[in-house]
């Protein structure tokens, strides 16, 4: 098993924003959309590929309503068997350039991807079916491809689509914007000591409440750097990501500090109801863009807690094997009730010896 019952009964009843703040390693099942589809009206783009509307210059922004259209293309990123129309976008980058490309003001569950000079299923340059960095978006679960490189001579096609069998009207938004370089973690520190996740990777190391029966690493007292990776996978069918757990047992009074700098988009906090694992939730969290280095300060009081740190969402872009860097300061006392039989960290070094 992967993921405790209560995990799973909970994700149900989660709203959007729960979602991408859940401690879960499973994705979860996306809540049912009611959209209004309106009326179809021949704004938007091309059919297919090879009936593309071209974009000339950016930026670029169109509307459109997707109903009147037929499900051509569908990508696993990380959500599949759509069934949804689609509509098609083409655009031929003068010179190397960087692009962001939203769907966040569309009105229904919205997919987009890009592919390079042609189609072939599985093979995109990029895809995105939930970014919950929208900003008010008029309803859950719309798309944006936050940065996208192009390179000059080739052909970019951009595919409006939707979740399940969704439809409605889209609002398409181009734009260039500066290129980032690659984001490279450095960490100095104390090995994590996990092996790398991988497609039907069990997490019996330190997945926390979401292992079964629930595991953690022990936390010592004293300020220190853990180095540890994370990723997201594939087990059962299903969408994982490789979630951290590090249990810390205040005395309470003092401030607790954590700062994070990760090579994936990460999500990170403090995680309270632990003991028994029947209601795990966040006490605090915070998320993070890569390679932003990001703290969080806490006075947390008497009690088990654990110290989570995982990707923001199950975006498959989020590679196994991806590093991060964890500084805990402040935890000078530690109050634990009962003994522990959880991994510790001189198991963890000796790996390394």
């Amino acid at each position: 098993m992967k993921v405790a019952t209560f995990v799973i009964i909970a994700l149900f009843a989660l709203s959007s924003l729960a979602l991408a703040v859940s401690p879960s390693n499973v994705m979860p099942v996306k809540e049912a959309q009611i959209n209004d589809p309106g009326q179809p009206d021949g704004r938007e783009g091309g059919e297919t590929i090879e009936t593309a509307w071209t974009i000339y210059a950016l930026p670029f922004a169109d509307t459109g309503n997707t109903c009147d259209n037929i499900n051509d293309y569908d990508e696993w990123c990380p959500y599949t068997g759509s069934t949804s129309p689609d509509v098609v976008y083409a655009y031929e980058p003068p010179y190397d350039m960087c692009v962001s490309i939203s769907l966040c003001d569309s009105y229904y569950d919205t997919k987009v991807y890009v592919y390079e000079n042609g189609w072939t299923p599985g093979e995109f340059v990029a895809c995105d079916d939930d970014n919950f960095n929208c900003v008010n978006p008029p309803v859950s679960y719309t798309s944006w491809i936050e940065s996208v490189e192009l390179f000059a001579g080739n052909t970019y096609y951009i595919v409006v689509d939707g979740y399940g069998g969704g439809c409605g009207d889209y609002v398409l938004y181009m734009e260039e914007i500066e290129c980032v370089g690659p984001c490279d973690v450095i960490c100095v520190g104390v090995p994590e000591g996990e092996p790398t996740c991988y497609d039907e990777y069990d997490d019996h190391f330190n997945g926390g409440c979401n292992a079964v029966p629930p595991v953690f690493s022990i936390q010592p007292v004293g300020d220190m750097t853990v180095c540890g990776e994370s990723g997201v996978f594939m087990f059962g069918g299903l969408t994982y990501r490789d979630t951290d757990w590090y249990k810390i047992y205040p005395c309470g009074g003092a401030p607790i500090s954590i700062t994070v700098e990760a090579e994936f988009g990460v999500l990170f906090g403090f995680v309270s109801g632990i003991e028994d694992c029947l209601a795990p939730a966040f006490y605090s969290y915070l998320t993070a863009e890569p390679c932003v280095p990001t703290t969080l300060t806490e006075y947390l009081p008497y009690g088990a807690f654990a110290i989570f740190v995982s990707t923001y969402d199950w975006n498959t872009l989020w590679e196994c094997g991806m590093e991060y860097s964890l500084t805990i300061e402040g935890y000078t006392e530690h109050c634990d009730p009962t003994p522990v039989e959880d991994t510790t960290w001189s198991t963890i070094k000796s790996l390394y010896r």
